[in-house]
């Protein structure tokens, strides 16, 4: 990677040492900015950022780890890589310099050699980050992009297969003789397409979600909510794919009603993902426990499956993107890999917890903590 023209802060308050640093510095072709102290290094970065500063750790009224610090607490210059300039008896101090964030150290007198090679290799990690970063943007604004031009002809293929399942249900037999394709054939073809096509969406809609939440665009509508009706809405709606599988649910509110401060969409969100997860992952004819109770934190709600239970290196992995468990779903129902990521993002950003115990063999209880409101 090319790093030549890049800016470097050399801070030093030997005049001798400017020299020397800046003469090998400026003979390969760096730009330099000198500068005698540290409130002058920090008025040079204000008037022009660096990619590189070289700071003496010993100086007059400001010392370099005072520069460093502030540097650090700023936005603007946290990520400007800090190389300190010390002789050999302030090795001690080098200790507190790696504290307040300064990345390396090159001794005095000196190396040319190797005082090029730490600022290469420095601006090179540094041209990397920021090219790593550009390329999250650019993959973040595609994801957006492509998911959101996605999901309305996706929503109309649904709802084209919906009109399809309604008419081929009410086809009298008579009129189905036009057809090749018999009623049931009909209503299969359209019911498959529908399933595809929901899955489709709720994929998209996963990767607007964790699209959102990764550029920071997530706007949350902190509110007391009642969670005990919240979870009671969330059953009612996920019950008819439990009786579809010929699951049970028992729900248990050692609570009474208690409110919590969150976003009440996004809470029914989190407890959708959790309970159906449990649909998902229980065998036919299981039993799926839904329990709040207080919590010397706030309350939780705890969701327990009788399902294959999680290893300890799925458990590792559990809410990271993307992530493939060895457990897998028992209905052929599909999983983005995507949905426990994003809902240790979203409780998290209502200051709440969530966490799973499980034993492989013996069920998983997911848990999701908010503190009261």
């Amino acid at each position: 990677m090319n790093t030549i023209n890049s800016r470097i802060l050399v801070v030093d308050d030997i005049t001798r040492n400017l020299q020397v640093v800046g003469t090998v510095l400026r003979n390969q072709g760096y730009k330099v900015m000198p500068a005698a102290s540290g409130a002058e290094a920090l008025k040079c970065v204000r008037a022009q950022l660096p990619d590189l500063i070289l700071l003496d750790l010993m100086m007059p009224e400001m010392d370099g780890l005072e520069v460093c610090r502030r540097l650090k607490a700023d936005p603007v210059t946290m990520g400007i890589p800090v190389v300190f300039l010390t002789a050999s008896n302030e090795m001690e101090h080098l200790v507190q310099g790696f504290e307040v964030g300064a990345v390396d150290y090159v001794t005095k007198p000196f190396n040319p050699p190797e005082l090029l090679a730490r600022v290469r290799t420095h601006l090179e990690l540094k041209h990397a980050r920021e090219r790593l970063r550009e390329m999250n943007d650019e993959k973040n604004e595609f994801m957006g992009i492509a998911a959101h031009d996605l999901r309305n002809p996706l929503g109309a293929i649904s709802g084209f297969a919906e009109i399809i399942l309604e008419e081929a249900e009410s086809l009298q037999p008579l009129h189905a003789e036009r057809f090749d394709l018999s009623r049931k054939e009909i209503s299969e073809c359209a019911g498959r397409i529908n399933e595809t096509s929901r899955r489709m969406v709720e994929m998209v809609q996963n990767l607007l979600d964790a699209n959102r939440i990764e550029r920071g665009e997530m706007q949350l509508n902190l509110a007391p909510v009642d969670l005990a009706a919240s979870v009671a809405a969330v059953l009612e709606t996920q019950r008819p794919h439990a009786v579809a599988k010929q699951q049970t649910f028992h729900w248990q509110n050692e609570s009474g009603t208690v409110h919590v401060l969150v976003d009440a969409t996004v809470l029914t969100q989190v407890i959708e993902n959790l309970v159906s997860n449990a649909v998902k992952y229980s065998p036919a004819g299981k039993n799926i426990y839904v329990r709040l109770r207080r919590s010397p934190e706030g309350t939780r709600c705890e969701v327990r499956d009788e399902g294959p239970g999680l290893s300890a290196e799925d458990q590792k992995k559990l809410f990271g993107k993307f992530a493939r468990l060895s457990a897998k779903p028992t209905g052929g129902e599909h999983s983005t890999g995507l949905g426990l990521s994003i809902v240790k993002k979203m409780v998290e950003a209502m200051n709440g917890k969530v966490w799973c115990e499980s034993e492989l063999g013996n069920g998983a209880t997911f848990i999701v903590e908010f503190p009261a409101a």
